[in-house]
């Protein structure tokens, strides 16, 4: 079994330190044994709605090494005293870009750094597109896809996560479209594997841009489809589930159907 939390926080745009304490305080207040696996949201430190590349060259951050900012330190050091993973969302700086990034680090050791490589919306404008490959992480429980938000909406990252034998996806989101929950029920139906969804809550209204309201509901979905935890729609949560990971190894729809085996590769094209 694995013991996962997923963190859907509310934070204020800018304000990293403010953020990055209010989630510490939202796990301190857990009284569950110690979590094999926590995912936090997209961004979850330094806000969602940008208004100019100058901002997000201000907010974004190193991940690892001497400068290493602070949302990284904070999740290096959330997984060393879970002695767990930790996966989360920041704006991250590389090779002169910035990339809308999740890191996966275990017992304080940083294992890669994920570029997201569909960029929505006005994400186009301030962020560099993932060039990939698509992230797959070796973990004690498994093989484990991540990917980020709006990465979702294309069924082939989460089919090729699991193709390439993962049992889970951590999914960091800042969810506005209001599909998203549902969208993420069929990904784990189709793939028969689990699904962590951590999204946020919160209205972001900068710059003249539309205002975004974010629609909550992070989960956790098993291979079935079944939903086996749903956060609220606008108040900040934690989710604890513990679920047996292998049970996505399993691919039978019913006792003559296979969800892989009976695949057809080779129609698969126009």
């Amino acid at each position: 079994m694995v013991n996962v939390v997923v963190v859907q926080n509310d934070p204020v745009f800018g304000n990293v330190s403010g953020n990055l304490e209010a989630v510490s305080r939202m796990l301190s207040e857990r009284q569950v044994p110690r979590p094999d696996l926590i995912v936090l949201s997209e961004l979850f430190a330094s806000g969602y709605q940008f208004v100019s590349v100058s901002e997000v060259k201000e907010l974004s951050e190193k991940v690892s090494g001497p400068d290493a900012g602070p949302t990284g330190s904070f999740m290096k050091n959330l997984s060393r005293e879970t002695k767990g993973l930790v996966v989360g969302g920041f704006p991250c700086q590389k090779d002169g870009r910035v990339t809308n990034a999740a890191a996966v680090f275990k017992n304080g050791e940083l294992l890669t750094v994920y570029d997201k490589v569909h960029l929505f919306d006005a994400e186009n404008r301030w962020f560099s597109p993932g060039e990939g490959p698509l992230c797959l992480v070796d973990t004690d429980f498994g093989p484990m896809g991540v990917m980020i938000c709006f990465d979702w909406l294309f069924p082939e990252v989460a089919r090729s996560l699991a193709l390439s034998g993962a049992l889970l996806i951590a999914h960091p989101a800042n969810w506005v479209l209001p599909f998203g929950p549902s969208g993420m029920i069929l990904r784990s139906v189709e793939n028969r594997i689990f699904t962590l969804t951590a999204n946020r809550v919160g209205t972001e209204s900068r710059g003249g841009l539309s205002p975004l309201t974010y629609i909550g509901q992070s989960q956790v979905v098993a291979p079935s489809g079944e939903v086996l935890a749903r956060a609220p729609r606008e108040t900040a949560a934690i989710l604890e589930v513990s679920f047996d990971p292998a049970r996505a190894r399993n691919k039978t729809v019913a006792s003559e159907s296979d969800a892989f085996r009976q695949r057809r590769p080779a129609l698969y094209h126009l």
